[in-house]
């Protein structure tokens, strides 16, 4: 391909002969698929320059030493037989290296791969107030379960004139919301006052294996659980062990008309005709609590678009410059279009809260929960669906024209087990037990390697996670571990009963079974499942099926009849795990490069995707391919 070489030096342009440029035979182009992502373009970075450029170039680093300047940019003939520019690179003078007939520097290369490539794992921290939206996340809260565990003696003494002397009192204890009990009275039998009861009801439960000593004439003992007029009682013998349940509900209704003392209570007494004693032993207290649900008062949180939080990271890898655009395709996953970021320290209400956040980790995020990847073109970075970057088009088909053909199995891409979803959280509260978007794992039922795909979100959608981070609002805590932390939300813009537009919290479209509170629960749409289906092709290149094995929360949970436990099956793979290699003279790429390459060997018809392709500019001596191959036929 004819070309012509233009050297800049301290703002004047040199056209050079191709004799100028030692190694112009060398000089090549290479496109290179990022994994399963997008196809980057590269250059050959190291020049050799003799002759009128040797000059230029000594000249120039001699009279400005460290502040010299140059450029070297290649410019391709076309077909209408004008020259596009290929190359257009500032020399690096860095590298800067005289043999005595040859100048040799590298190329500075800013691209924006390369930029991001260095940058992409430093963590920055943005001022929410500075990249949040106008409007806010209107979080109507999670019901939470409140419980009281209470305890008594051991052993007690009953005659059938008095109640036994049966004092209780609390011990770890857990309430999210107070104001419904006064407890540890000092007063016999007393459980606590009801000061109110919620909506939803009070509930006392007592479990104990409970020993009537063969002692004294009594007809029996009775166990009495009571609470405005809502009675349950057990009877047990003389000589017999026995587990006593009792159980009782207190409504709003029954709590609002009762008109005695409002209040739990619990009695051992004994039934005889005379005077009499007994002995009862209690052997084990298995569960003797008071539970009611409650729910905290709405608040408004600060959030972030996952277009604006990605614009964020590149312009700090940029910098702290304009000039590289971020952008998220839209209308292929209502699960991202329909969400948005929050920070942990948001979430608390903390004064001036930062994001912290990576490029990686931003990366992360999208490729496991949506199966999005980013493709670079120029100055632009789009987040697209993975599968979209492989279409069925055939765009390119060799046949007999091809040399050294080559097919090799890529091991990496076979994976004995995956793991998904999110990493494990570690609550203070029976609640978290509810919670069921942690790590999931699964067998591919393929043993050749032990390879482990890890689809893990390194931002968190656990509801519970929000919900224990709201309660520390207004309070000084140390506790400040998942402070850091960033947490994403299914919402959508809307406008509240009371006129205010804010992000609301989408639970419609999501039927789930096995929580506390099914109506209540939200970012159902994030579960290993989901994760999974959108990841499903690209799973499949070594799985049809996966079989669950384990899983970090709780896995009982059921979403639109399907539980999070059943096996996963895989009706379509977007590629195999084969690589086809292969040298031609055909010299024209196929543009785009997102489809199917086809060639013939040995009879055989190989379908394949593009992942690299090289040669030479200028001197060119054939392409070589590598393709990722889709499928193998009889040709």
């Amino acid at each position: 391909m004819l070309c012509k070489y233009v050297l800049t030096v301290a703002g004047t342009m040199y056209e050079l002969p191709k004799s100028c440029i030692r190694n112009w035979d060398e000089i090549k182009r290479t496109l290179k698929r990022d994994g399963f992502g997008g196809v980057i373009r590269t250059f050959t970075s190291k020049f050799e320059f003799v002759g009128e450029a040797y000059e230029l170039l000594l000249y120039e680093w001699v009279e400005k030493y460290l502040f010299a300047d140059a450029r070297i940019a290649i410019y391709e003939i076309n077909n209408q037989h004008t020259y596009d520019i290929v190359i257009n690179s500032k020399l690096d003078f860095g590298t800067f290296d005289n043999s005595g007939y040859t100048i040799s520097m590298n190329t500075v290369d800013n691209s924006t791969a390369t930029l991001i490539k260095a940058n992409k794992g430093t963590q920055y921290e943005y001022l929410v107030d500075e990249i949040k939206e106008v409007h806010q996340l209107y979080y109507d809260r999670l019901d939470m379960q409140n419980i009281l565990n209470f305890s008594i003696g051991d052993t007690y003494t009953v005659n059938p004139l008095e109640l036994a002397n049966v004092y209780v009192s609390s011990y770890s204890n857990e309430i999210s919301k107070g104001g419904y009990l006064e407890y540890d009275k000092g007063e016999k039998g007393v459980v606590a006052d009801l000061l109110d009861v919620p909506a939803s009801g009070i509930k006392a439960y007592v479990e104990m294996d409970v020993e009537y000593e063969n002692s004294g004439d009594a007809e029996y003992a009775t166990f009495t659980l009571s609470s405005c007029g809502n009675t349950q009682a057990v009877n047990i013998s003389k000589g017999e062990t026995k587990t006593i349940i009792l159980s009782i509900s207190v409504s709003k209704a029954s709590f609002d008309s009762y008109g005695q003392r409002k209040m739990v209570y619990f009695s051992i007494s004994l039934k005889a005709s005379h005077t009499t004693y007994a002995k009862i032993n209690i052997k084990k207290i298995k569960e003797f609590k008071v539970t009611y649900n409650s729910i905290s008062d709405p608040i408004y949180i600060d959030a972030i678009t996952p277009t604006r939080v990605l614009n964020c990271l590149l312009k700090s890898i940029n910098g702290g410059k304009e000039g590289i655009t971020g952008k998220i395709a839209s209308n292929y996953d209502s699960r991202l279009d329909n969400c948005v970021i929050v920070a942990a320290e948001s979430i608390r209400g903390i004064p001036d809260a930062k994001l912290y956040t990576s490029y990686t980790k931003f990366v992360d995020w999208m490729e496991s929960v949506f199966g999005f990847v980013p493709v670079i073109d120029g100055n632009i970075v789009q987040f697209v669906h993975r599968d979209t970057l492989f279409s069925t088009s055939i765009i390119k088909e060799f046949e007999v024209d091809h040399t050294e053909f080559t097919y090799s199995v890529d091991e990496k891409l076979i994976y004995s087990s995956v793991r998904v979803g999110y990493d494990k959280q570690d609550y203070d509260s029976i609640n978290g037990r509810d919670e069921f978007r942690f790590t999931t794992e699964y067998m591919t039922g393929v043993d050749i390697t032990d390879n482990k795909l890890e689809l893990i979100s390194p931002y968190r959608a656990d509801a519970y996670g929000i919900e224990f981070l709201a309660q520390k609002r207004g309070k000084n805590t140390t506790d400040n571990e998942s402070d850091n932390d960033v947490f994403f939300v299914g919402a959508a813009d809307s406008i509240l009963t009371s006129g205010v537009m804010c992000y609301k919290l989408i639970r419609t479209g999501w039927n789930i079974s096995g929580v506390l509170n099914p109506d209540k629960m939200f970012n159902v749409m994030y579960n290993q499942r989901a994760m999974l289906l959108a990841n499903s092709k690209y799973i499949g290149i070594s799985a049809d099926k996966l079989e669950f094995t384990s899983s970090d929360g709780n896995s009982d949970v059921v979403i639109n009849n399907i539980a999070l436990k059943d096996n996963f099956v895989i009706s379509e793979k977007l590629a195999t795990c084969g690589k086809v290699g292969f040298n031609t003279y055909d010299e024209v790429i196929p543009s785009p490069v997102d489809g199917i390459i086809t060639l013939v060997k040995d009879e055989y018809l190989y379908k394949g995707f593009l992942s690299e392709a090289d040669g030479q500019i200028e001197r060119f001596d054939g392409l070589k391919y590598e393709l990722i191959v889709k499928s193998i036929s009889k040709a």
